[in-house]
């Protein structure tokens, strides 16, 4: 017989986004059972290896602004980011 895991949520990819789905679902439920599939190791997804980098609001207090952190998203996608999806 074949061993079986069972879970609540399945998570699919390990990059900054499903890594991230997975932390908010555990900080809402904290019994949740959660499985994170990858095709990949952790670490070695996209997210990691973008070339450009990856981008977000760090210091507010020296006029970063999530205004700029959109711009900064959309102008390094040579505006063919979805823009709606950036703001939110």
């Amino acid at each position: 017989m074949k061993n079986s895991l069972e879970y609540d949520l399945i998570i699919v990819g390990s990059g900054l986004a499903g890594l991230r789905a997975t932390i908010q679902a555990a900080r809402r439920n904290s019994k949740i059972r959660i499985g994170v599939i990858s095709k990949v190791q952790v670490m070695r997804s996209h997210s990691v290896s973008a070339e450009g980098g990856t981008a977000a609001v760090l210091f507010p207090d020296e006029g970063d602004s999530i205004e700029s952190h959109i711009y900064d998203t959309v102008k390094g996608s040579d505006f063919l980011a979805d823009q709606d999806a950036a703001e939110r």
